[in-house]
C-alpha cells in the first residue's frame, strides 16, 4: 500500500474567462506537482485567485485537470451542504446526508455514533444545525465527508470566521484524524493561520506552487527493535534518532523506500509520518552505540 494518499505530478487547468464576449483562457494552475502523505496534513495559502480551491477540487476528483498526472486514495471534497440543514438537529444531518449518499450508490458508514464521536460532535448532537458555533459547524461539515470513508479530506479555507480558540480546537480534532491515519490538506489565505494546524504549509501564487520543495521534510518512525536506527543510519543519509522514534530526511529518498527497506531488515515500524523539520536528537550510530540503548530498553 502507498503511503501517499495524494500525488499531483505538474498538474495544469485553465478555465474560459466567464465574461459574455470573451474568448481569453484563464490559466488557475501551471504544472503543479505535491504529494500529500497518509497521516499528514498539508496546508495552502495563497491570495484569492492564487488557485487553492482549483488544487483542492482536482486533489479530491471533484476537477480533471487539463494536463498532468494525478493519482489518490480515497478522498472527500469538504463543502459547506450541511450548513443549508439549519433545521435539523447535528444528528438528524448526519443521519440525512447518510442516506443521500445511499442513494447515490456510494458505501457510507452505518455507525452515526462513531461519526459524531469523531468529529467530536456528541455533546452538540441533539443541538440544530442553526445554532451551533463557528467551530462546530466547521467539524460538521467534515463529519459529512467521513461517512464516505475517505482517506484524504480536501477543505477550502475552514479557519475563516474561527476565533483563536476555536482554531486551536479544529487542529487538535483534525490532529485526532490524522494519528487515525487520515491526509488532510486545506487552504488559507495567510500562512500564520495555517501554521499550527499543519506541519508543512506550501504557497500558490498565480496558479504556480512556490515553496514545495523549499519546507524540509523527514519520514518519522516508530521502530522495533532499539537498534533500528543504527541499522537505518547504514543505509540513509542523516538518520536521526530520540529513543525509538527515527527520522529520515526524504530528500533524496521517499517514504515508500524507506518502508520498504525497513520491511526488507526486519524491522518493525509502529507508526509513521511525514514531519516539517528535523527533529532534535542524535544522529543514528551505526552498530555498537545503539547496544547500551538496547539493553536499557529490555530493562
Amino acid at each position: 500500500m502507498s503511503t501517499n494518499a495524494l500525488d499531483l505530478r505538474r498538474v495544469s487547468r485553465r478555465f474560459r474567462a466567464g465574461i459574455d464576449g470573451c474568448s481569453a483562457v484563464v490559466t488557475a494552475l501551471q504544472g503543479v506537482s505535491l504529494q500529500v502523505a497518509r497521516g499528514e496534513c498539508v496546508g495552502l495559502c495563497g491570495a484569492p485567485g492564487a488557485g487553492k480551491t482549483t488544487l483542492l477540487l482536482i486533489a479530491a476528483g471533484v476537477l480533471h485537470p487539463d494536463a498532468g498526472a494525478v493519482w489518490r486514495a480515497p478522498a472527500a471534497w469538504v463543502d459547506e451542504s450541511s450548513d443549508a440543514l439549519g433545521f435539523l438537529t447535528v444528528r438528524a444531518a448526519i443521519e440525512y446526508a447518510q442516506t443521500q449518499a445511499e442513494l447515490a450508490g456510494r458505501d457510507a458508514d452505518g455507525d452515526v455514533d462513531g461519526v459524531l464521536a469523531r468529529a467530536a460532535l456528541a455533546e452538540v448532537a441533539h443541538v440544530r444545525v442553526a445554532q451551533l458555533t463557528a467551530g462546530c459547524r466547521a467539524r460538521l461539515r467534515v463529519a459529512h465527508a467521513l461517512l464516505t470513508r475517505p482517506v484524504l479530506l480536501c477543505i477550502d479555507d475552514p479557519l475563516a470566521g474561527l476565533d483563536a480558540a476555536e482554531r486551536r480546537r479544529y487542529a487538535a480534532f483534525l490532529g485526532g484524524l490524522q494519528r487515525a491515519g487520515l491526509a488532510v490538506l486545506l487552504s488559507a489565505r495567510h500562512r500564520a493561520l495555517l501554521a499550527p494546524v499543519a506541519a508543512r504549509v506550501v504557497t500558490l501564487h498565480a496558479g504556480r506552487l512556490l515553496d514545495a520543495d523549499a519546507d524540509p521534510a523527514a519520514l518519522e518512525l516508530d521502530v522495533r527493535p532499539p537498534a533500528a536506527a543504527a541499522v537505518l543510519a547504514g543505509h540513509f543519509i542523516g538518520v536521526q534518532r530520540r529513543g525509538r522514534r527515527v527520522q529520515v530526511p526524504l530528500a533524496r529518498v521517499s517514504a515508500e523506500e524507506i518502508l520498504s527497506a525497513c520491511l526488507a531488515l526486519g524491522i518493525r515500524v509502529r507508526g509513521s509520518r511525514i514531519v516539517s523539520a528535523p527533529m532534535p536528537g542524535r544522529v543514528a550510530e551505526r552498530a555498537d552505540a545503539v547496544r547500551q540503548d538496547a539493553l536499557d530498553d529490555a530493562g
